[in-house]
């Protein structure tokens, strides 16, 4: 590769050698040719994508289509959480299939063109026992091998070869640092994106394990190995034994660095009980730092905000943080997001007073681009949301939250897709209680699905406000994405859709909605059968009275009759596995239908499902039906002997009425 740039720099200084030697034109110019100098820029340290992501931000996103990491194609785009979720981690065990096979069988793998080489596309070397040796270790470690790197640890143990403390140290403080566990590697950003991490408080620690076996195999113990210890323990809250050993160091006079400062300081309330009491102990940390020399870092400062975040209950806790940040932002210590993410923690606590200082906080960071700088970053920016939607209930400041999580690359620190699913769950819980249907149904149809798939209870409130606006012309769009998210099945959300469609009034200007509602009832019927015809479905569907009503009365609407009478007919045979009856306003809507269409025999079954229902307005009913149509001498006889003579003899005498008032 090298001979080849040297090459073409030969080339191109050739090139220039060339156009050197033809004739030039001289241009007129006020500056003479020696008083110009070719200034050469120094050089700008790039990373292998800074090409492709200016490329990328040439473009906008297409939010009309899936994500670019799905397949653009409408039978293999997933558009329901879990179905994303099993396609990303497919294509992804489809690597980790590929791995496999080149790790099993590596002599297939010998043709290495790339030059110079590439050890991440070479199979991975195995170790044996024959291959024990120190520089075998550091390998390992080098390459954070955990489990293999115990291993290696143990045959060298077993077969008395001689490892260095710095070997030694080296392993340790991998250990530390996983506990002894292998991490999920950096490669596989799927299963990172998709695992849902959830910080718990609790000892995890491995006592008596590898690490403290390294700790004490350890010729002398010097503070490098304590603070491996310490941080370890502190890490993975086996705190009282953390303690001992910073109490032991203290007394043997062992200089400890910031980052093990920072892990006391960050557990500091395990080891007190009383508020006031937690918050002394952390000042002793601090003044032991600025006693030994300690300089702070960024550490420190999330680490005092975090145990403060363990007393936030308490009175003083608020104007400390606020101290706390000032002097350590006089230290020239420059804020990461979990300092302000702690800050929220502190001040805007669920059963505490309001507090605005979210707001004062995004004025201040408006238009800033933010780096990871600390492992908690990524809980900012869900918090922040949360603040705003149950805190404040601002929906400017989840706005301005939305802005600064676009700023820049600032949303590679939303965290993983669970954080994602939260953060967009409170936006639109958010928007749809004080943004107007038609602004909200712009930001959803951007947002959802490429980005966000609403849950169940979030598609519940889209619903409740699309019906509460009278925006039913979203009904159908709605419902057909609720189907597309696997959502289809949910019986609470199939009412409110059959509800809403039902409040439709048809007219001259919407006869298309009118046809789209009543084949949204349709489809809703359609579904809901089959689904009631899988006995191994757990939780089955269960038709209400008020639910088929709204079918009727959408069905009717849009002119199919054939399917009013199936429905009819199976709520009058299957009553026993319906909750209800449909109520009197769809039967008489179905009345006049069956009356337009000069259909006796269904409007009698009307009638009978009406009395059979033990509906007062059965006789209002049946009076309609006499007096709005000729029935035959059997339907008759069928009415009467449903309703008695009494029903006739009125409709009988308010039909003589009806004939002497004609002229």
């Amino acid at each position: 590769m090298r001979g080849s740039i040297h090459h073409t720099f030969h080339r191109l200084l050739k090139c220039l050698d060339l156009r050197s030697s033809l004739p030039r034109r001289t241009l007129s110019t006020s500056i003479p040719l020696s008083h110009q100098e070719i200034v050469i820029p120094k050089r700008i340290q790039r990373s292998p994508t800074d090409i492709l992501q200016a490329l990328a931000s040439t473009i906008k996103r297409d939010t009309s289509g899936p994500h670019y990491k799905h397949h653009d194609d409408p039978y293999l785009t997933p558009a329901s959480n879990s179905l994303k979720r099993m396609y990303s981690l497919s294509k992804e065990s489809g690597r980790k299939a590929a791995r496999w096979i080149r790790d099993s069988n590596p002599q297939l793998f010998l043709h290495t063109p790339d030059d110079p080489h590439i050890k991440a596309f070479a199979p991975t070397v195995r170790y044996t026992e024959d291959d024990a040796s120190e520089a075998v270790l550091r390998e390992l470690v080098r390459q954070n091998e955990v489990s293999d790197a115990i291993t290696m640890y143990r045959i060298c143990k077993d077969k008395n070869i001689d490892l260095s403390d710095e070997a030694k140290q080296e392993l340790l403080e991998l250990v530390c640092y996983s506990n002894g566990e292998d991490q999920l590697e950096e490669d596989w950003l799927e299963e990172r994106w998709h695992r849902q991490t959830t910080t718990t408080i609790r000892k995890t620690w491995n006592d008596d394990g590898v690490a403290e076996e390294l700790f004490q195999s350890l010729g002398e113990k010097k503070s490098p190995a304590y603070c491996a210890l310490i941080r370890g323990m502190t890490q993975y809250y086996q705190v009282d034994r953390a303690w001992q050993l910073y109490k032991e160091c203290q007394e043997r006079e062992l200089p400890l660095d910031t980052n093990t400062y920072n892990s006391l300081i960050r557990v500091s309330s395990f080891l007190r009980d009383a508020s006031d009491l937690r918050w002394q102990l952390v000042k002793e940390l601090l003044a032991t730092m600025a006693e030994s020399g300690v300089q702070p870092n960024l550490g420190t400062l999330n680490s005092t905000l975090e145990a403060l975040t363990q007393v936030a209950g308490w009175r003083e806790a608020r104007g400390l943080s606020l101290q706390v940040l000032r002097e350590f932002t006089q230290a020239g210590i420059e804020p990461s997001l979990a300092t302000y993410y702690f800050l929220l923690l502190i001040h805007c606590r669920e059963r505490g007073p309001v507090s605005h200082l979210l707001l004062d906080m995004l004025d201040h960071m408006q238009g800033r681009a933010f780096q990871a700088r600390h492992l908690k970053d990524t809980y900012f920016f869900v918090t922040a949301m949360n603040i705003a939607r149950n805190h404040i209930q601002n929906l400017e400041a989840a706005r301005h939250v939305d802005d600064l999580l676009h700023t820049g690359n600032n949303y590679c620190l939303i965290g993983d897709s669970y954080r994602e699913s939260v953060y967009y769950r409170h936006y639109f819980a958010l928007m749809c209680s004080q943004m107007p249907i038609d602004q909200f149904m712009e930001v959803y149809s951007d947002l959802s699905p490429h980005i966000y798939t609403p849950e169940r209870d979030v598609m519940e409130m889209i619903l409740k406000f699309t019906t509460l606006h009278n925006a039913l012309q979203y009904i159908p769009q709605l419902y057909s994405d609720m189907v597309a998210y696997n959502l289809g099945n949910q019986e609470k959300l199939l009412t409110l859709v059959l509800s809403a469609a039902a409040q439709h009034q048809p007219a001259d200007d919407n006869i298309e909605l009118t046809e789209k509602m009543g084949r949204v009832a349709e489809d809703i019927w359609t579904r809901v059968e089959e689904l009631r015809q899988d006995k191994t479905r757990i939780n089955q569907i269960t038709w209400t009275g008020q639910m088929l009503g709204d079918v009727l009365m959408c069905l009717v609407v849009s002119g199919n009759y054939k399917l009013c009478q199936v429905v009819l007919k199976d709520a009058t045979l299957k009553a026993h596995t319906i909750l209800g009856y449909i109520p009197p306003p769809a039967l008489r809507v179905m009345l006049d239908a069956a009356i337009q269409r000069k259909d006796g025999d269904t409007g009698l079954e009307v009638v009978k499902y009406a009395l059979e229902s033990g509906h007062h307005e059965t006789g209002e009913l049946a009076l309609h039906l006499r007096s709005s149509l000729n029935l035959t001498p059997r339907q008759k006889a069928k009415l009467t002997t449903a309703l008695g003579t009494d029903i006739m003899t009125e409709a009988t005498s308010s039909d003589s009425d009806s004939e002497g008032c004609q002229p």
